[in-house]
């Protein structure tokens, strides 16, 4: 009887272990021959790293600041790194590109300056708010400090990567945290206001994350006015025309790389007449075409490129969704509300309407969401989102540097991984936390979040990047052919492995 209760007790046990393997995200999902192989192999170097003996925790359940070096170390990462990436549908243009190469390239060139108010200091190129007197070239600067260089660099470079603030401690509060995450947005924003910079950050931000194998890209940016060398300003219009040109341009180096949408976002400390000026500014870009004679935008139908509008900020500091909800609804434009795509449930406390951002996020017909963080708290929301295929745009090493969670093995996406809540890996501000591209948040996903998980999980992760999106049908066929080939090529090389 003892043997005949040990069988029944190891059967049931592996039923369920099998049962829920299938249940999450990528559980019945279909891999071919080559697939299964590359799966095996994925699984056996997964196994490996999580049982390392010569760590006191895997590299995984560290912070992403000591465990970067490690982690570019791992056979797991290096596959990962090859593996394509599909589309990066939550990513904020002045946050996107890699620290390291502002400092090594902007602040060389000769028109690159510092701006310091009240000890506070910030990039510039035409000062606006700071007096002469206190605005100096960064070039003389250097030049002074000619037997340091190095440290001078590493000290321009603490403006705009957290790595390098203050708060890195363990012991800041998430205000102090994110006070220095706005302060890097504060501080780049003079070189990106200066056109031969813009285009200069914008062409590197593409290369960044096309050298990680993404191949669409749908950017959060505020398109606000730039200047160039002679002085002439241009207007939101023409800067989502010179983005649109980059873009293009890159394209045609770059076979491979499919595009790139916007989705207009605004500070949630905006007033309600600010918030309908927003709005109308998304409908002028949302007809913006291409004048080919001319060369330049002009009012007529543009479809495709600004496909969207966002209002981003700390959630528990600044307006609620709900505070705005009277002009959401109703915009100011003829067309309708916009496509919108939230950003809600970044908090990890109880403060009444910033808790509540997920529920005005979905009766304000979001398309997706934003980080999505605190939905573990709204049963009944997570409940519909799945219904409703609302996909959860997760980023999660912003959600450590941020303070939300410091071992990501404890990130709730682990549970919305296992209810097939629809998610998308993204890597939000990467260049504020001295990462490049995508494939970080990705080995955090497949080695903290889902550590059981193998490549069926990558590669529902990586197609719902693309189903998700807000690319057209036809579009969405263009860039899944450039896909299915590359993915074909990631699998067969982890298959001869």
């Amino acid at each position: 009887m003892a043997i005949s209760r040990t069988k029944v007790y190891d059967e049931i046990r592996t039923a369920i272990v099998d049962a829920e393997a299938g249940y999450g995200l990528g559980g019945k999902v279909f891999l071919n021959t080559d697939e299964l192989r590359a799966d095996q192999t994925l699984r056996a170097m997964k196994k490996k790293e999580l049982q390392a003996s010569d760590q006191s925790q895997p590299v995984a359940g560290m912070h992403f600041y000591d465990a970067k070096p490690l982690i570019e170390q791992s056979a797991v990462f290096a596959a990962l790194k090859q593996m394509p990436k599909g589309a990066i549908l939550h990513l904020h243009n002045s946050a996107a590109v890699s620290s390291g190469w502002v400092i090594r390239n902007l602040t060389y060139r000769q028109e690159a300056k510092l701006c310091n108010v009240e000890n506070r200091y910030y990039f510039t190129v035409r000062p606006s708010s700071c007096p002469d007197n206190q605005t100096r070239l960064i070039r003389d600067m250097r030049k002074e400090r000619k037997q340091d260089i190095a440290a001078f660099d590493e000290w321009l470079e603490s403006l705009i990567n957290m790595k390098l603030k203050p708060s890195r401690t363990e012991h800041a509060t998430i205000d102090q945290l994110w006070m220095d995450f706005e302060s890097c947005f504060d501080a780049i924003r003079g070189f990106l206001q200066y056109k031969p910079f813009f285009e200069a950050y914008h062409r590197q931000l593409l290369h960044e994350f096309h050298t990680d194998n993404v191949y669409h890209i749908e950017l959060r940016t505020s398109l606000s006015k730039l200047f160039d060398a002679d002085g002439k300003e241009y207007s939101p219009l023409e800067v989502a025309y010179i983005l649109h040109r980059i873009v293009e341009d890159f394209r045609h180096q770059s076979p491979t790389f499919h595009g790139v949408k916007l989705i207009l976002s605004k500070h949630k400390n905006i007033s309600n007449a600010e918030l309908e000026n927003a709005l109308k500014l998304y409908e002028s870009l949302r007809r913006i075409k291409i004048d080919l004679i001319k060369n330049r935008p002009c009012s007529a139908a543009f479809p495709g490129f600004v496909v969207g509008f966002d209002l981003v900020g700390q959630e528990d500091l600044n307006r609620s969704l709900r505070s705005f909800a009277s002009v959401l609804l109703k915009p100011p434009i003829p067309s309708g509300p916009p496509k919108y795509y939230f950003h809600a449930g970044e908090i990890v406390g109880y403060a009444p309407e910033a808790n509540e951002n997920l529920i005005d996020a979905v009766l304000l017909d979001t398309k997706r969401i934003g980080h999505g963080y605190a939905l573990l708290k709204h049963p009944i929301l997570w409940h519909a989102i799945r219904r409703k295929q609302i996909v959860l745009e997760v980023c999660p090493i912003s959600n450590q540097v941020l303070g939300l969670v410091r071992d990501l093995r404890n990130h709730p996406a682990s549970f919305y991984v296992s209810q097939s809540i629809p998610i998308t890996i993204t890597s939000d501000d990467p260049g504020f936390w001295d990462a490049r591209g995508v494939t970080y948040d990705y080995y955090y996903t497949f080695m903290a979040i889902a550590p059981h998980a193998g490549l069926g999980f990558l590669k529902q992760l990586v197609w719902d990047s693309i189903r998700y999106s807000s690319l057209s049908d036809e579009e969405r066929q263009n860039i899944t052919k450039i896909m299915e080939k590359q993915w074909a090529l990631f699998v067969r090389e982890m298959a001869r492995k």
